[in-house]
């Protein structure tokens, strides 16, 4: 008797700033990794600090455990340096961005006006949602899938993100 073919899923590890990052990475990988769809999404929160912080927390989890691809979600407000940015193409590290902070990511995706700097997004979009956003429940009624997938035609980072979810 032969054993069935079972089709082994991608590998992805995404690791996000802070609590927000974690819980919208975790309400991505709820709505387009379910029920064996999409790739096996490990989710790491750096629990703060800059761009450098976040991309060497990547390279310590990559140490650890292999996978597939593995993308490191920062802020734009803080520049990226060049040597940053050699560290991550030679580890194999995408950087995706969120202008300038997550909130003004998910700001856009509610096509609202984003303002410059994180504190006011933060502000903005607490008086839009009402929401904690540090945890993922609370993206459900305020971010479906289908806002996604129309803010994503506008918003190549939040594409790129999306279609690592999906696994193309």
């Amino acid at each position: 008797m032969t054993k069935p073919n079972r089709r082994q899923r991608k590998t992805l590890l995404v690791v996000g700033e802070g609590d927000c990052e974690y819980a919208f990475l975790k309400h991505l990988r709820n709505m387009y990794c379910s029920d064996g769809a999409g790739v096996n999404v490990t989710i790491r929160n750096a629990q703060g600090g800059g761009p450098d912080s976040i991309v060497n927390q990547v390279l310590r989890h990559i140490r650890l455990a292999s996978f597939d691809k593995q993308i490191a979600l920062l802020d734009t407000d803080i520049a990226w340096s060049d040597s940053l940015k050699k560290i991550a193409k030679k580890n194999k590290v995408e950087m995706v961005g969120s202008r300038p902070c997550l909130e003004g990511l998910l700001l856009s995706v509610l096509s609202k006006p984003v303002p410059q700097n994180s504190a006011e997004c933060k502000r903005t979009l607490q008086s839009h949602t009402k929401a904690d956003m540090t945890d993922w429940h609370d993206y459900e009624p305020h971010f479906s899938q289908e806002a996604f997938e129309q803010a994503r035609k506008i918003l190549a980072e939040l594409d790129k993100l999306l279609k690592h979810f999906e696994g193309i």
